[in-house]
C-alpha cells in the first residue's frame, strides 16, 4: 500500500501528504522483530528448553516498540493538526520568473509545476510529471537541465525551499515547527529538509530564520 501510494499519480494539492518513511522504519522494525521471535520459539523447541527468561529480551523489545508506536502517534497527530493550519494560513502563491531564452516547453512545464504547486507533493518525479503533461520522462529532463541548468531533483528542490525561505521569513508562522514548514514544502522528512535547505543557502532553516529576522 506504500509502495502503491508513492508511485501514484494523482496529484491533489489541497490534501496534507502523510509521510511515509517512519511507518517502514516500523514495518521493518516489526519484522525484524517476529524473524528473531520465530529463531528463539524454533531453538526453543529444539533444544527442549521450558525456561521463559529466553523470551524476555523479545517481550523488553515489543513493550519498546508498543511505547513507541503511541509516542509517534501522539508526535504525528500534533504535527499534522499543525501542517493543515499551516497550509490553511499560506496564501498560495504563483510567481514565476521565465529565463531569458527559455523554451516554449520549458515554459509549458514551469507553469504546471509552479502554478499548480506540484513540487509541494513529496512524491512528485518525472513519472508523475510526465503523466500530467503528455511528455516524455527523459524530454522533461532535458528541458530542465537545459534551460535551468540544474536537474530536476534540485529544480524542484529548489522551488521547495523558496517556498521554505518564504514561511520561514514570515512573523505571521512564528508558532510553527521547522519540520511542519519542511514537510509542508514538499519534503518527506526533515533530515532531507535540512540537507537540501544547505545546499541551498549554505544554512540552516534555524540559522536561516534568524538571521532574516534579524534585518
Amino acid at each position: 500500500m506504500i509502495k502503491s501510494y508513492e508511485k501514484g499519480n494523482i496529484i491533489v494539492n489541497t490534501k496534507v501528504y502523510p509521510e511515509t518513511l517512519w511507518l517502514k522504519r516500523l514495518l521493518k522494525i516489526g519484522l525484524l522483530i517476529c524473524l528473531v521471535w520465530l529463531i528463539t520459539i524454533i531453538f526453543s523447541i529444539l533444544n527442549e528448553n521450558d525456561k521463559n527468561y529466553i523470551f524476555y529480551p523479545m517481550w523488553i523489545c515489543i513493550s519498546f516498540l508498543i511505547y513507541w508506536i503511541g509516542y509517534i502517534g501522539l508526535a504525528k497527530s500534533k504535527l499534522l493538526i499543525e501542517r493543515k493550519k499551516l497550509k490553511a494560513n499560506k496564501k498560495r502563491e504563483t510567481k514565476i520568473n521565465k529565463p531569458i531564452n527559455s523554451s516554449s516547453t520549458f515554459n509549458k512545464i514551469e507553469t504546471k509545476i509552479i502554478t499548480e504547486q506540484l513540487y509541494l507533493n513529496p512524491n512528485l518525479n518525472l513519472s508523475l510529471l510526465s503523466n500530467l503533461l503528455g511528455l516524455s520522462e527523459g524530454y522533461i529532463s532535458q528541458q530542465i537541465n537545459t534551460n535551468s541548468e540544474i536537474n530536476f531533483n534540485d529544480y524542484i528542490n529548489k522551488l521547495r525551499i523558496d517556498n521554505a525561505k518564504e514561511i520561514l521569513s514570515n512573523k505571521d508562522f512564528n508558532n510553527y515547527t521547522i519540520e511542519s514548514i519542511g514537510l509542508e514544502s514538499g519534503f518527506n522528512s526533515k533530515s532531507s529538509f535540512y540537507a537540501a535547505f544547505k545546499k541551498f543557502t549554505n544554512q540552516t532553516p534555524v540559522q536561516y530564520k534568524k538571521d532574516v529576522r534579524n534585518l
